[in-house]
């Protein structure tokens, strides 16, 4: 019959793993099996490993829904800027309000673009 431990000592002991401490050292240091402190730090490794893997697929998903939102905008951007070279339109307009509109649309285009542009180096260098 396996002996139990309690969460605070398996929580010291795999503390003291990441930590780098030998396996051995370990065991003898809170009073654990050294095959017990081996089982736990492999759970541990195959935690974190599910982990980075649903995190990595997760983030490659954003990228595109990102991308996808980014063509989106731009299209969004164009058609407006059609609309707005209407001379009949552009003439029952308020310049201040033209002003603001031309602003705020281009400012949600660039600071996008800028997003977009850091999120493909960021990606350039983690790739290689």
């Amino acid at each position: 019959m396996s002996k139990e431990y309690t969460t605070e000592v398996k929580a010291a002991v795999m503390a003291a793993l990441m930590d780098g401490q030998s396996l051995r050292q370990v065991a003898r240091e809170h009073g654990v099996p050294k095959g017990t402190v081996e089982h736990w730090g492999n759970e541990a490794k195959r935690i974190v490993t599910s982990v980075s893997t649903v995190s990595d697929t997760k983030r490659e998903r954003i990228g595109e829904l990102l991308i996808d939102l980014l063509i989106a905008k731009i299209e969004a951007q164009t058609a407006i800027s059609r609309h707005a070279t209407d001379k009949a339109w552009l003439f029952k307009q308020d310049a201040s309000a033209l002003a603001m509109f031309y602003g705020v649309s281009d400012d949600k285009l660039v600071r996008l673009l800028e997003k977009f542009e850091g999120a493909g180096t960021n990606a350039r260098t983690t790739e290689g």
